[in-house]
């Protein structure tokens, strides 16, 4: 008979509804859980633009497989049809000071001195520092930019594949996929010659419509690592403690945050 699973209060995070964002596909809904702490000025431009409808009927133009799924308009906007301070470059958050929120899971992580998460988001830890930064885990989303640091200021992408760490504090990561990352595996890759851009934009590869949610939509939860569940997982990825395991030589191991993600629900249990 399987455990009984443990749930209260702070075995989950409820994202705010106004945190909550859906970009509707040619494939189905994908819904974005936002943390305004990880990064307030792209967050706030990031709803804005989609309050704005700037997405709407762009695209998921250069997808990588593998990498990432990047949208916007690849500079194909109108820049006539919205207001000036919604595409004006933003000043870069690659860090933030150490939140009291944050719940550390690994101390012996490739890229960091400490890892773990806020509010159910993977973060980068150092309390010398006293600064978090958000992870680039398969499904988080963070904004574009040139190589100049403060230049992002419309397009957008998600990780889909392996987790490119070398990104790790180096850009603005601004939440996570909650639901349909599925959906973007869908998307038509592009051409590795100019760097992923899709040679042609068809509807497969279209943002029919992007909203903020409303205070009556669906809520979403996060798992944080207090979860009987997920302390379940971490203990058996450190100490193989199952029974498929048969040599544990090298143990007790290391967890990589971004393998050992919280999970997302609509739902808590």
């Amino acid at each position: 008979m399987a455990p009984t699973l443990v749930s209260n209060a702070d075995s989950w995070y409820q994202v705010p509804q106004a945190n909550t964002v859906t970009f509707k596909t040619a494939h189905g809904d994908v819904v974005i859980a936002l943390h305004p702490t990880l990064a307030p000025k792209h967050v706030a431009r990031f709803k804005a633009l989609i309050d704005a409808g700037f997405y709407n009927e762009q695209a998921f133009y250069r997808v990588v497989d593998g990498f990432v799924a990047q949208a916007g308009s690849n500079d194909t906007h109108d820049t006539s049809q919205f207001a000036a301070n919604l595409l004006k470059p933003i000043s870069a958050e690659f860090t933030q000071p150490l939140n009291s929120n944050v719940k550390l899971v690994e101390s012996k992580d490739m890229f960091a001195p400490n890892t773990g998460f806020l509010d159910g988001f993977p973060v980068g830890i150092d309390k010398n520092r006293k600064e978090m930064w958000g992870l680039h885990c398969p499904g988080v989303v963070a904004f574009a930019r040139n190589s100049e640091k403060d230049t992002a200021s419309t397009e957008f992408y998600i990780v889909i594949g392996q987790a490119p760490r070398h990104l790790d504090r180096n850009m603005s990561v601004v939440g996570r996929v909650v639901k349909g990352m599925e959906l973007l595996q869908k998307l038509p890759r592009g051409n590795m010659d100019t760097g992923g851009v899709l040679d042609e934009i068809t509807q497969e590869s279209k943002i029919k419509q992007a909203f903020v949610h409303t205070s009556n939509s669906t809520p979403y939860f996060l798992q944080t690592p207090r979860h009987e569940e997920y302390k379940k997982r971490v203990n058996t990825g450190k100490n193989l403690d199952n029974p498929f395991f048969h040599d544990n030589t090298y143990g007790p191991r290391p967890i990589d945050v971004c393998y050992y993600q919280t999970k997302a629900s609509d739902k808590t249990w």
